[in-house]
């Protein structure tokens, strides 16, 4: 009888582990050749590198810049890329306003925006971008002030209201 448990409780984290790898479909050949890391000929998500984010930063000084690191795949990314398009209309004339998908198959991309694409730029990063500022959990926020310092790194969601006062803030300074 407690051979008939474990084999039970087994199962059960084998399942659990399985439904929160993130994954939602099967992956192919084709989505494997995929996470190579680069993009696929076509697609209109550029790279963004720890370097492609310096020199952004370094190009766009004089204006704040707000980063949002996220994944289709995530439910709170859901939630969270609504209000960075609020914040887009509402701010970004005065700051960079950019979003940073972390899914290692850019297919995946592709079918998240099938039914239309954000109001803001979409770059994909990498695993060393990520590293580099502490992203441990998604959707993260990331906040750099005019000189292109960061001041703010945080995950979670954040809504209109919350992002709209820190985006006051970063413009007054």
């Amino acid at each position: 009888m407690m051979k008939l448990w474990r084999l039970a409780a087994i199962l059960t984290v084998m399942v659990l582990l399985v439904a929160c790898s993130g994954e939602t479909t099967p992956e192919t050949e084709a989505d494997v050749s995929e996470k190579s890391g680069s993009i696929k000929k076509g697609t209109d998500f550029p790279s963004m590198d720890v370097t492609g984010l310096d020199t952004y930063l370094a190009e766009n000084s004089g204006k704040p810049t707000v980063v949002l690191f996220w994944t289709t795949w995530c439910p709170s990314c859901k939630q969270e890329i609504p209000e960075m398009e609020l914040l887009n209309r509402s701010h970004g004339d005065r700051m960079n306003i950019i979003t940073i998908s972390l899914d290692e198959n850019v297919a995946a991309l592709d079918k998240f925006f099938e039914k239309g694409k954000l109001d803001l730029p979409v770059y994909v990063g990498d695993q060393a971008l990520a590293e580099k500022f502490n992203v441990s959990a998604i959707p993260t926020l990331v906040i750099f002030n005019k000189e292109g310092e960061m001041t703010f790194s945080q995950p979670g969601v954040f809504p209109h209201s919350m992002l709209t006062a820190m985006a006051n803030k970063l413009i007054g300074q």
